[in-house]
């Protein structure tokens, strides 16, 4: 619980310093164009001081749409992404799928979890590292394939920026999910083409598996 209060403590610090970085942009285009408070404020449909208060970053609950609305009319347009960084709130399925595929394998490796990728200012992290003399092996355990094209070729891209040899990915084995990797099963025969026997087999017994694997569990 600490380290999540941490997180939302970060969160609302980094929301404090995108208002004011915004509102410095905003303030600065505006003044380039030689206009005022005023003429902003007509132009998005608004009052002078929600667009004075904006440029100070004062306004906590700003909408992306107003923000959107006072660039467009100051000719700026705001792109926004989430970039994934490890940790954050985890379904109690994920976990529990990882703590089944470490029942099934025993003891032949040591478990990280939560494992940072060890690039800097990549804060992604894989769901578990094992660790042994003989093999070092990332795993990536998904409970839900909603879009599974898109989450494999994103986990193997994961895999490359992570530098490790190796990729288990741990899959729930339910009805849908089995659907899904039906979609996707040209892509997963190129990226995992070790199945769920094999790859158990030789995680049991402290082996590299000699190419990536999907364990559906």
């Amino acid at each position: 619980m600490p380290g999540r209060v941490n997180d939302l403590d970060n969160a609302r610090l980094a929301g404090r310093r995108l208002h004011t970085e915004l509102g410095n942009e905003l303030r600065n285009a505006r003044l380039d164009r030689g206009l005022r408070q005023t003429d902003v404020a007509r132009s998005a449909r608004t009052s002078g001081s929600h667009v004075s208060r904006l440029e100070r970053g004062e306004i906590d609950a700003v909408a992306i749409a107003d923000l959107l609305r006072h660039g467009a009319v100051l000719g700026l347009r705001l792109r926004a992404r989430f970039y994934p960084v490890g940790g954050g709130l985890r379904d109690e399925g994920q976990l529990a799928l990882l703590r089944q595929l470490r029942a099934r394998i025993g003891d032949a490796f040591q478990w990280q979890l939560e494992a940072p990728l060890n690039i800097p200012g990549d804060l992604r992290a894989f769901d578990a590292l094992l660790t042994n003399r003989r093999a070092t092996i990332a795993v990536e355990a998904v409970t839900r394939l909603h879009d599974a094209q898109a989450q494999l070729r994103a986990i193997s891209l994961k895999q490359r920026d992570g530098r490790v040899d190796r990729l288990i990915l741990a899959v729930k084995a339910s009805r849908s999910n089995r659907r899904a990797l039906s979609t996707a099963k040209d892509l997963l025969a190129m990226s995992f083409p070790m199945g769920t026997r094999a790859t158990l087999a030789a995680l049991s017994d402290g082996e590299d598996p000699g190419e990536n694997g999907l364990i559906l569990l």
